[in-house]
Formats: structure tokens, C-alpha cells, sequence
């Protein structure tokens, strides 16, 4: 076990046990870490960007390209086993019914679902904080055409309050939009809290997963009044690009009109190509319109593999101590933290303040250590198979500088 002590902190005996903490999940990290090769060369500290493939993700691609090129080239029906299996992974670490959970392309396309889906009149408004990525802002300023209103939440540094959100709520407000975890700042958003303001008021409750799901333990989504919450794949699940997931409550999908229809959304029979009797599937999978992805699904099902095999709770704590430990030290010499520093709202990104943050992310990547440069910030994402030593690494060639 690594023994080195913190250098002395203001809050000493919370840092031991970020160390403590680390040290313990470490005896479990070899195995973990050789499933990602780029580990031996590249310190990767960017997985809010685009994240690293195992060789469990890359077996997984391979093998599906094998056989679609030998021995199951019309893979379509066998390949559907492997689309349930990652749907039950889905619904298990949302505590969600199957039915609500499916695949999706990613963020955007989920989301548009929504805002084209909902019947609009003129003066709705919707709800979003004003530090949101753009891909959970346009599908909404697009509404304005159909006079819908957009009212921002005010944020200092990527952060607001449960008050900040309740004076948005006006009685026109239709749908609120959040990001469980900024992609910026970090910040977690309270959504239970905040679900439990939107249920008062009859609002829609929407939530952008994609900063934090696959690293952190979601919890249960019903129970947090969220109506819907979609993620992609490519970041902390740590799959391919173009993928994704989406879950959507009963009654959300209830109110819902699908805005589009294609072959696999309408027909219960669907091989039954001749009939046209137009018949909405009961759950989510009415989204679907044609082929899909099933590469993507292929790698997203390896990759959540190796997150459950890990542990939700396992590699929620070890992303939460690895960002926590990384800012601590960051501060400590004189970098300046945008977003908060309570660890009720923390994540696995921790973003800092620097005069010249370009030529910082230059010489971290002559040192082959990976980061963000996001309006002018220096943004951090460790994820759970990072190590003390790594992040000690970092930390001493940003002092250096």
C-alpha cells in the first residue's frame, strides 16, 4: 500500500482520507487499468471530452465486424439479444422499468424527440440554466418559432441554486432542462429536489446525463421525479460515438407524439412487410425509425460491462476522491476554481482559472498528459481507473511550469 501523506491542508484529516480512500481502491487497479493500453504512455485526463476505448470495447467491435464479415453477415435478428442485454444493463443502474429504457444516437436526437413531441401554444416557456451546453439549449430555442419562451437560470461560475430554478418556474412553464452534471463547472445538479419542485407545478423535468453517467451512480431516476434523462456514450461510459441511451417516464410518454416515424416505430409485426396498419409500440422503442447502430451498441454493451463489474459504487467513490484530491492540490498552488467546491455538488470534473491556460494544456501535452481547454479554463475529468500517481504527475508539471 502507498504510504505518502498529503503536505498539510486546511482540512488535513478530510485529505488523509481522500489518500486513505484512494490507496484502498489502488490494490484494485492493475487489472483494471490493463484493460486500457493507452495507460502505459498517456496520462488521460479528459473523459467530460471524448473518452478512451478498453480492449474489452475494441474486442467487442471486432467481433461484431468478424462476424458481420464471415459468419453472420445478416446479423439483425441475432444482434437484437445483444440490444436487450444492454437495455437491461440501462434500466438496472437507473432503477428504471425496461420498457422506459432504450437506445438512442445520442444527446441531441433524444432531446428533439421531446421538443418537437410536446403540442406547444404560444407563450409556454421553458426553463434551462444559462450554463448549459449548447446541445440542451437548441432544441429549445428552436421552439421559438412556435412562440415558446426561453427563460435562463442565472448561475454564478456554473452554479445555481434550488432558488435560482423555483423563481424561473412561472405558471407558462411547460419543461425544465438540466445538465446532471455541468460539463464547465462540475457542478451535480439536486435532482431530486429539483424534481421534487417540477411534480408541484406539473413542469416536465429533463435531464442531460451524458457528464457523469457510466462513473457515477445515477440512483433512481423515478424516485428523483425526473421525466426524462438521456446520456451518450463516448464520454464517461467510456463506448464508442454515436450511441446513446434515453429513458422516459410513463406518463411523459403518455402526453408525448412521436415527431417521427420509420419502420421499427409503428409496427408491433415488423417483419410483416405489407401490413401498414400504423400501431405506436407501448414503450420507448417507438423512437426507433430504421437500422441502427449495432456497432455502437456492441461497444457500449462491453464497456458497461466493465463499469458494473467494477461496481457503481466503487468507481462513484473512486471518480469522487480522484477529483476531489486533483482540485485540493491545484488550489494549493494557486490556481483559482471555477464551480463549487461543496461535495454535495461534486463530480469528476473539476475545472481551474489560469492566465495563459493554452500554454498549460501545451506543455501538459508534451508531457503526454491529456486535459480541456474550455473558454479559456483548464478542465479536468479523472475517471475511476486514473491513480494517485498520475494525478501527483499532473499536478507537479502545472506547478513547474
Amino acid at each position: 500500500m502507498n504510504n505518502r501523506k498529503i503536505p498539510n491542508h486546511p482540512d488535513t484529516q478530510a485529505s488523509q482520507f481522500i489518500v486513505e480512500r484512494l490507496n484502498f481502491f489502488d490494490m484494485n487497479l492493475p487489472k483494471l487499468r490493463s484493460l486500457f493500453p493507452h495507460t502505459a504512455h498517456t496520462i488521460y485526463l479528459n473523459h467530460a471530452a471524448t473518452s478512451p476505448l478498453s480492449t474489452r470495447v475494441t474486442d467487442a467491435l471486432h467481433k461484431w465486424m468478424t462476424e458481420r464479415q464471415e459468419t453472420r453477415i445478416d446479423n439483425y435478428v441475432p444482434f437484437m439479444d445483444t440490444i436487450l442485454d444492454v437495455r437491461r444493463q440501462l434500466a438496472g443502474m437507473l432503477s428504471a422499468p425496461l420498457e422506459a429504457v432504450d437506445v438512442c444516437p445520442n444527446v441531441s436526437t433524444a432531446l428533439n424527440w421531446v421538443a418537437q413531441g410536446i403540442v406547444w401554444k404560444p407563450g409556454d416557456r421553458i426553463a434551462l440554466p444559462a450554463c448549459e451546453f449548447p446541445a440542451n439549449v437548441w432544441p429549445f430555442l428552436h421552439l421559438r418559432e412556435r412562440g415558446v419562451e426561453i427563460d435562463f437560470i442565472p448561475h454564478t461560475d456554473g452554479v445555481f441554486t434550488l432558488q435560482d430554478v423555483e423563481a424561473a418556474l412561472t405558471p407558462r412553464t411547460r419543461l425544465l432542462s438540466v445538465s446532471w452534471v455541468q460539463f464547465l463547472s462540475g457542478f451535480r445538479a439536486p435532482l431530486a429536489e429539483i424534481g421534487k419542485r417540477t411534480r408541484e407545478r406539473g413542469v416536465w423535468f429533463l435531464v442531460d446525463a451524458i457528464q457523469g453517467f457510466g462513473a457515477l451512480d445515477f440512483g433512481d431516476v423515478e424516485a428523483q421525479g425526473v421525466d426524462f434523462a438521456a446520456g451518450s456514450a463516448h464520454k464517461w461510459i467510456m463506448a464508442d460515438q454515436g450511441i446513446g441511451w434515453c429513458y422516459m417516464s410513463h406518463r411523459l410518454m403518455e402526453a408525448l407524439h412521436p415527431p417521427m416515424a420509420g419502420w421499427l416505430s409503428g409496427v408491433v409485426d415488423w417483419d410483416n412487410f405489407f401490413d401498414y396498419r400504423f400501431n405506436w409500440h407501448t414503450d420507448l422503442t417507438r423512437y426507433r425509425l430504421g437500422t441502427m447502430n449495432n456497432a455502437g451498441i456492441a461497444t457500449m454493451k462491453a464497456a458497461l460491462s466493465v463499469y458494473l463489474e467494477c461496481g457503481r459504487q466503487w468507481c462513484n467513490q473512486h471518480v469522487l476522491n480522484n477529483a476531489a484530491y486533483l482540485a485540493m492540490h491545484l488550489e494549493k498552488i494557486g490556481l483559482q476554481r471555477y464551480g463549487s467546491p461543496d461535495p454535495a455538488h461534486a463530480s469528476g470534473i473539476v475545472t481551474f482559472r489560469h492566465p495563459d491556460p493554452e500554454i498549460v494544456y501545451e506543455q501538459l501535452q508534451k508531457k503526454h498528459i491529456e486535459i480541456s481547454v474550455r473558454n479559456r479554463l483548464l478542465r479536468f475529468a479523472p475517471t475511476y481507473y486514473n491513480t494517485l500517481e498520475e494525478l501527483d504527475h499532473t499536478i507537479d508539471v502545472i506547478k513547474n511550469l
